[in-house]
């Protein structure tokens, strides 16, 4: 696989790039006959499609998740942080989003279709700490990966404080004794959330620039949510605000 590809996977994922971007979709590869709905509609557009055993799809993207279909996709640019900073000054509401040491490519997809479905203007997580974005990931975000602007960092600490110089708040996802309760509490309209890993949370030099810090009320016996269904709690509280 040429670099500047990558491989996504699923119908749902493959057909939100189809119907979004097609000129991306190098190639198709499946396991599916002519006859198939998604099949069809790639052909009509033209698209490449191989025609493979299901045994190599699996081995192509280390997954069985594939639903007979995987997907060779040009990379999407990286949207420019500076470029997003000043265009940024313009807006009377910006929702930035960053992950922070999110290993598990569930979690990630998963955020990342919250991310799009509540309008987050652009999601950055570190190029070191934590999952790239890989088919796993792809398919799990029903193809939101594809459509929300993303952008991958070397360090966040330095991306948290070119943010702070633009008048962004940073709102940590954690518990403490300093935190708010997340029920009341009031979103600045430019808020850089950031969020955790379940086991060791946001990492201390993160979470020392945070201007607030906020948590979910448990009501249950259960302590936490998962971080992706955390995710989406926040995003909705921002957009209720």
């Amino acid at each position: 696989m040429r670099k500047n590809f990558r491989l996504i996977m699923g119908k749902n994922c493959i057909s939100e790039v189809l119907r979004a971007s097609p000129s991306r979709i190098v190639e198709v590869y499946t396991s599916q006959k002519s006859d198939d709905a998604l099949y069809r509609e790639l052909i009509k557009k033209k698209i490449r499609v191989k025609e493979v055993p299901k045994r190599d799809l699996g081995s192509l993207v280390n997954s069985d998740s594939h639903q007979s279909y995987v997907a060779a996709v040009k990379e999407r640019g990286q949207p420019a942080l500076k470029d997003f900073l000043v265009s940024s000054r313009d807006a009377d509401k910006n929702l930035v989003v960053m992950l922070d040491s999110i290993y598990d490519p569930q979690n990630l997809g998963a955020i990342l279709r919250s991310c799009e479905c509540f309008g987050v203007d652009l999601v950055i997580y570190s190029k070191n700490r934590g999952t790239d974005i890989t088919p796993v990931a792809t398919k799990t975000s029903a193809g939101a990966s594809e459509l929300v602007d993303i952008a991958k960092v070397s360090n966040l600490a330095e991306t948290i404080r070119a943010f702070k110089k633009e008048d962004f708040w940073v709102v940590c996802a954690e518990a403490g004794e300093e935190s708010s309760s997340l029920y009341g509490f009031d979103f600045p309209d430019k808020t850089l959330l950031v969020l955790g890993s379940e086991g060791k949370g946001i990492q201390p030099i993160i979470s020392k620039n945070a201007d607030f810090r906020v948590y979910i009320p448990m009501l249950g016996n259960i302590d936490s949510l998962n971080v992706s269904q955390a995710a989406a709690v926040f995003l909705n509280s921002y957009r209720n605000n």
